[in-house]
């Protein structure tokens, strides 16, 4: 490894610089011929984040020091002339093979370099993306990672840049929409087919329940149900099983009682992830709102065949949760068309159904969303 590239003569002159400490009490060099202070600047690097359409994120294997053989975003130095987005861009194709646009600014990272003592890495995000990829370069292997199975990432800039982009845009989602969501949808069956027409129909949310398959199988359900939401701005949540919900990209995760606590979720999830979680009594619904659920799923209010083992909870609680809990709460359990107008009246507007949405989605979503949202 090569040493730090230190300034040690006037770049104008070639006089020995001096060191003094400024009025400041900040530590320059100075050349006592030219009286200029040289200052040492922040060498500017780029990085590039792409997301496939898996939402795999793309790293590369560097082949030159520093960090010979680990892995990180594919970026580099800009050159003389060149723009950061132009350097970002120029970096990608060179590390990669990949072309692409600049989608946005994420943000700049100083960084501690080995042979530029300082660096100033300013992060992109990457759109329209395209070619076959081909590691060249600084590189000797590009590949796109799950985030379940990404390796560690060389550069502490990088890794900055990459919590960045993940906190605003992956999971930039208004948690205001919680507030009255109306119809709440739980998948069954055909998953796929029902978050469509949900999402036609113009629901707010849509949940994805899956007991049955395989959890490879849950990803990529998950993964097709969210490139639907996208579209649609339909908030969509996995039920129980986190690292579905956040490799998938999914707005949120809905944890049962006998899942992780909240505040436990809260520690390996992104900010403004949304995180509701199950309750069935007046107790348990006080103890989530305490622990940091966005919102909670209240029930079984009525009898229901999908929760034989648990003892209806009755309007009577429902009315409590309404009097105590601030937070936005679902009703469940039992629900139909006849029965939620009586939660209706007593000032609930969030339902969550699985029977009433696995057949005619769509006119049933418009049905019951026409009774909260009237106008």
């Amino acid at each position: 490894m090569g040493k730090i590239r230190e300034l040690v003569y006037c770049q104008e002159c070639g006089v020995k610089l001096n060191e003094i400490v400024t009025d400041e009490g900040v530590n320059r060099k100075i050349c006592e011929s030219c009286k200029k202070i040289a200052y040492e600047n922040p060498v500017p690097a780029t990085a590039a984040i792409l997301f496939n359409e898996r939402g795999e994120l793309l790293l590369v294997k560097r082949n030159v020091e520093p960090k010979a053989g680990e892995w990180c975003l594919p970026g580099g130095f800009n050159e003389i002339g060149e723009t950061p987005e132009e350097c970002c861009l120029r970096e990608l194709k060179e590390e990669t093979g990949l072309t692409g646009s600049i989608g946005r600014i994420i943000g700049s990272v100083p960084g501690i370099n080995p042979f530029y003592k300082s660096v100033l890495v300013t992060g992109y995000s990457i759109k329209d993306f395209s070619g076959n990829i081909s590691a060249g370069d600084d590189s000797d292997e590009a590949e796109f990672f799950d985030l379940s199975n990404i390796p560690e990432i060389a550069f502490k800039s990088h890794r900055e840049l990459l919590r960045s982009y993940m906190d605003k845009e992956l999971y930039s989602v208004d948690k205001g929409t919680l507030k009255i969501m109306g119809a709440y949808v739980i998948t069954s069956g055909d998953h796929i087919s029902i978050a469509e027409s949900a999402c036609e129909a113009g629901a707010k949310i849509i949940q994805y329940r899956d007991k049955k398959s395989t959890q490879s199988s849950k990803l990529n359900i998950a993964r097709s149900i969210c490139k639907i939401t996208r579209k649609s701005g339909t908030l969509f949540i996995v039920n129980d099983d986190i690292d579905i919900a956040l490799i998938s990209g999914a707005d949120g995760v809905h944890l049962g009682q006998d899942d992780i606590t909240v505040n436990d979720a809260r520690k390996i999830v992104p900010r403004n992830f949304i995180i509701g979680k199950s309750t069935h009594s007046l107790e348990q619904a006080m103890a989530a709102a305490k622990d940091g659920a966005d919102y909670i799923g209240i029930g079984p209010v009525y009898k229901t065949p999908t929760k034989e083992n648990y003892i209806p909870i009755g309007v009577e609680t429902v009315k409590s949760v309404i009097e105590n809990i601030k937070i936005p709460f679902v009703c469940i359990g039992g629900l139909n068309f006849d029965n939620i107008q009586e939660l209706l009246a007593l000032g609930a507007v969030n339902f969550a159904m699985v029977r009433e949405f696995a057949s005619d989605t769509k006119n049933n979503v418009e049905n019951i969303n026409k009774l909260i949202f009237k106008d």
